[in-house]
C-alpha cells in the first residue's frame, strides 16, 4: 500500500516536468504511467520508475525547445503594426518601395520618413503574418526626400531638389528681373566678349543686386511630389502662381472693365496677351488671359549710370530801332552744350523707382543764339503816294477788256511782290479767280490788291511798311502766265493804278 502511494506520487511529479510542453507530450507521459499502474501485480522497481521519469523529461524538453521560434514585432514610430518572422521581409519591402519611387523621381534621393524598428520575441510556435505587416506598412509608410525649401519673409514658397538647384533658381530670378547675369555667367560672358573683341558698356556699373525680401534656404524632408524642377520653381516665383485664369469676352466688356473685375491692371492684360493693346477691338467669345502676375520676390538693383546730356543754349535779343517792329533776324545760331551726368538708379523688378544725381561734368559749353529784333514803329496809315509793287512791264492796262472791266493792271514777269504803301493786311490767302491774294488797307480811303501770287508772305493783321515783300509773283487762280494783277480801290471803287504810282 505504501509502495503504491509512492509510485502514484512519482507519476504526478514526473508529469509536472512537462507543464511547459505540449499537450501531446504530457498526454504521452500520462499514458505510459497509466499502463504501468494498471497491472497491480507487477512490481515496479524504483530504478525503473526513476529512469522512466528522466527519459520522459528529456523528450519533453527536446520537443519544447525545437518548437520555440523567434518572431519580430514591427514598430513604426513607436507603434506596432504587425509581426514578421524575419526583419529581412521588411527590409526587402523597403528597398523595393524606394526603388519604385526613385524611378518616378529621377535625380532625387528618397528615404522612408517613418522610423521602423523591430522587437524580437521567442515563443513556442510563435505566430506571425508577413503579408499583413507589409499591407499595414503600405498604408502608413511615407516616402520623403531631403530637399531645400525656399523661405521668403518666413513663409515657405517652394522646394528645390538640392542646394545647387535652389541657388540656380535664385540666381536666374535675379537675372530675369535685373538683366544682370550671375557671377559665373558674367565671367563666362566676359571671356566670350573678349574673344569677340566686343566693346564693353562702361556707362552702367551694377553696384548691387539683391532681394528686397528676406530670402533663405533651409533643408527639410518633404514628399517627393512637392519638389519642383528649376523651371517650375522659377515660374512660381516670377509669376506667383501656376494657375491661369481665362475670361471669355461678353457684350459690353472693355479692357478696363475686365481688369477691374479680376482685380488686376490693364498692363497685366497687355503683358499676358501679346497682340492686345489699348486700341484692340474685343470680339464676343474671345479668350483673354487675366492671370494676376504677382512675383513672390522683389529683385532690387542699384546701378551707377553715367550718360551724356544736352545743355540747352540761351537766346539773346538785341534791339534795332532801324528795323521795323515785328521783323527779326538771327545774328548767331545757338549751339547746344554737352555734359556727363552720373546717377544712382534703383530698380525693382525692372522698374525704376528712384533716380538720384551724384555728379555732373561739363564737356562742352553751349553757344547762345543771338537775335536782332526791330523796334521801329511803322504807321498803318499810308502816304498816298504808291510805289511800284513789282518789277516788270505792264502787259495789260486798266479798262474794258473782252467786254468787261479789267479793274487793275498786269505786271508781267517773275519777281517779288512788295507793299505799295504803309498799311494793314486785311486779307491774305486764296480768293477765287484771284488765286493767292493780299489786300492792304492804307487807312486813308485807299486799298491795294495783289493777285495770282505763287506764295504769300504776310498774314491778316500784319502792319506792313511801303516796300515790304508780301509775296512772290505766280499764276494762281484765273491766270494764263506768271504776272501780278494789281488793283487800287478808293472807298471801294476801282481806280486806275497808273494815276497813283510814282516812278
Amino acid at each position: 500500500m505504501q509502495f503504491s502511494k509512492w509510485v502514484a506520487g512519482l507519476k504526478e511529479r514526473s508529469i509536472s516536468f512537462f507543464t511547459k510542453s505540449s499537450q501531446q507530450v504530457k498526454q504521452t507521459a500520462k499514458n505510459m504511467w497509466d499502463s504501468l499502474l494498471k497491472h497491480k501485480k507487477i512490481a515496479i522497481p524504483v530504478s525503473t520508475a526513476a529512469l522512466l521519469t528522466v527519459s520522459l523529461a528529456a523528450f519533453g524538453n527536446y520537443y519544447y525547445q525545437s518548437n520555440i521560434y523567434s518572431i519580430y514585432h514591427v514598430i513604426v514610430n513607436g507603434k506596432e503594426v504587425g509581426v514578421v518572422n524575419d526583419p529581412d521581409v521588411i527590409h526587402k519591402w523597403s528597398d523595393k518601395k524606394l526603388a519604385e519611387e526613385t524611378a518616378k523621381h529621377i535625380g532625387l534621393t528618397l528615404k522612408l520618413s517613418d522610423y521602423i524598428t523591430f522587437t524580437e520575441e521567442k515563443l513556442y510556435k510563435g505566430k506571425y503574418d508577413n503579408d499583413a505587416a507589409i499591407q499595414a506598412l503600405d498604408k502608413i509608410a511615407e516616402i520623403k526626400v531631403e530637399a531645400v525649401k525656399l523661405v521668403v519673409n518666413g513663409e515657405t514658397i517652394g522646394y528645390a531638389a538640392n542646394e545647387e538647384a535652389a541657388a540656380t533658381v535664385l540666381e536666374d530670378v535675379k537675372e530675369k528681373f535685373s538683366g544682370v547675369p550671375a557671377p559665373a555667367k558674367m565671367k563666362k560672358q566676359a571671356v566670350m566678349a573678349a574673344s569677340l573683341e566686343a566693346p564693353a558698356n562702361n556707362n552702367i556699373k551694377v553696384k548691387e543686386v539683391k532681394f528686397k525680401e528676406n530670402v533663405q534656404t533651409e533643408t527639410d524632408e518633404v514628399p517627393a511630389a512637392q519638389v519642383l524642377s528649376v523651371d517650375k520653381l522659377e515660374e512660381l516665383i516670377t509669376k506667383g502662381t501656376f494657375k491661369q485664369v481665362t475670361h471669355t469676352v461678353a457684350e459690353g466688356d472693355c479692357i478696363t472693365c475686365i481688369a477691374k473685375k479680376y482685380d488686376i491692371t490693364s498692363k497685366d492684360i497687355y503683358a499676358n496677351n501679346p497682340g492686345i493693346t489699348e486700341n484692340t477691338v474685343l470680339k464676343l467669345g474671345q479668350q483673354i488671359n487675366v492671370t494676376a502676375i504677382r512675383p513672390l520676390v522683389t529683385v532690387q538693383v542699384v546701378e551707377q549710370v553715367t550718360k551724356d546730356e544736352v545743355i540747352d543754349y540761351s537766346t539773346e535779343i538785341q534791339s534795332n530801332d532801324k528795323v521795323p517792329k515785328g521783323e527779326q533776324k538771327v545774328l548767331q545760331e545757338g549751339k547746344e552744350g554737352k555734359k556727363a551726368v552720373t546717377y544712382e538708379v534703383i530698380k525693382e523688378n525692372g522698374q525704376v523707382i528712384d533716380n538720384k544725381m551724384l555728379s555732373q561734368t561739363v564737356l562742352a559749353n553751349p553757344v547762345p543764339k543771338i537775335v536782332e529784333r526791330g523796334t521801329k514803329v511803322i504807321p498803318s496809315r499810308g502816304t498816298g503816294r504808291l510805289s511800284w509793287p513789282a518789277p516788270g512791264y505792264v502787259s495789260s492796262g486798266f479798262g474794258t477788256r473782252w467786254g468787261r472791266l479789267h479793274a487793275g493792271i498786269d505786271i508781267a514777269g517773275p519777281g517779288s511782290v512788295k507793299a505799295a504803301d504803309n498799311g494793314r493786311v486785311i486779307e491774305a490767302g486764296w480768293h477765287g479767280d484771284y488765286g493767292n491774294c493780299v489786300i492792304i488797307d492804307h487807312g486813308n480811303g485807299l486799298q491795294t490788291l495783289y493777285a495770282h501770287m505763287s506764295s504769300v508772305k504776310v498774314k491778316v493783321g500784319d502792319v506792313v511798311a511801303q516796300g515790304k515783300v508780301i509775296g512772290v509773283k505766280g499764276a494762281t487762280g484765273d491766270a494764263t502766265g506768271v504776272h501780278l494783277h494789281f488793283e487800287v480801290r478808293k472807298n471801294g471803287t476801282p481806280q486806275n493804278p497808273m494815276k497813283y504810282l510814282s516812278r
